[in-house]
């Protein structure tokens, strides 16, 4: 009777440390998971502040053209190197050479 309560509790301990080993490593694989899904998003949060600062200077640069009124001159040069446009009676000479 000693030996069978023995052998249950003995098995008993067994499980209760595999299922502690588990949770364990379960715990210890999550934890890495969510330590590399913290590093990506910082990351794509640098990327994404380094956007904004270069956004925030481009607004502030046309805030400035558009509060100088010199617009007629910046809608010309925006057409011209965009867009290709040309005034009209204008003859654009394409150097063909590559020099």
């Amino acid at each position: 009777m000693k030996q069978l309560r023995k052998n249950r509790t003995g098995l008993s301990g067994f499980l209760l440390r595999i299922g502690a080993v588990a949770l364990i490593a379960y715990l210890a694989v999550t934890l890495i998971v969510c330590q590399v899904d913290i590093m990506v998003k910082r990351q794509r949060l640098e990327t994404l502040n380094a956007e904004l600062s270069r956004q925030t200077e481009e607004n502030t640069e046309l805030e400035r053209l558009y509060s100088s009124g010199d617009n007629d001159a910046y809608i010309e040069r925006i057409a011209r190197d965009r867009l290709g446009y040309v005034s009209p009676d204008e003859r654009i000479y394409i150097d063909m050479s590559g020099e």
